[in-house]
């Protein structure tokens, strides 16, 4: 998303900013916890302005995929309110998740959020999100994203995200797993980690259990989820 250069409280750049048929946009005020503004919300998702409040924006994604985004948007939100920046304006965080419309069918929506307006010591005050609908798009129901801003170290953001997953696999459960997602068979991931096929068997078995899914499909899903991929 083009960055702008905005200013405190003035909303007429973004009054003006191109939008398709496919797309919307609004500022949430962290400072005030409110929407501050929004602009063909309506068009797109339904809601009108009354009915399109910060609650309808920390519950509006899927079930499936509701308890990540509120993770990943509360990191973002605590890295940049957080740390004083000098290049805040670079910052950015972008999602794809299905968002849920006012008559409760979903649509899968691409969200790109920047800073719109800073403290006077440099920290995130406001931000603008983009959002676009993308369900023409044959994209998978995963959530997919990615966030940038000065001196982040991506391991440990990644990490604060997955945090009450962290130790949800062991290690060696984590190597059978990236040989999973590769389409390793047994005998081929018993190779690659110098383990009988008999001990994969046990690792594979343990794995399902403990993620409560029944196939490779349902387990990429599922540590997509939990950041174990």
């Amino acid at each position: 998303m083009k960055k702008l250069n905005f200013h405190k409280n003035d909303f007429s750049s973004i009054n003006n900013f191109p939008l398709n048929t496919k797309q919307c946009l609004y500022v949430v005020d962290w400072q005030y916890s409110k929407v501050s503004f929004q602009r063909d919300i309506q068009k797109l998702l339904s809601y009108n302005e009354d009915e399109f409040t910060l609650e309808t924006l920390l519950n509006i994604a899927h079930p499936d995929d509701l308890n990540l985004i509120n993770r990943i948007t509360q990191a973002a939100v605590n890295h940049l309110t957080n740390n004083s920046c000098l290049n805040l304006q670079s910052s950015s965080l972008n999602l794809t998740y299905r968002f849920r419309k006012k008559d409760n069918s979903y649509v899968k929506i691409l969200r790109q959020s920047s800073l719109f307006e800073a403290t006077k010591n440099g920290k995130m005050k406001s931000n603008l999100s983009l959002l676009t609908d993308i369900s023409f798009f044959d994209n998978p129901d995963t959530v997919q994203w990615e966030f940038n801003a000065p001196h982040i170290e991506q391991k440990a953001f990644k990490e604060e995200v997955y945090k009450e997953f962290n130790n949800f696999f062991t290690s060696r459960e984590k190597d059978v797993i990236k040989l999973i997602a590769e389409n390793c068979k047994t005998k081929d991931i018993a190779k690659a980690l110098f383990i009988s096929e008999h001990t994969v068997y046990s690792h594979r078995k343990n794995i399902l259990r403990k993620s409560k899914c029944h196939n490779a499909t349902e387990l990429m899903r599922f540590c997509y989820k939990i950041g174990a991929l």
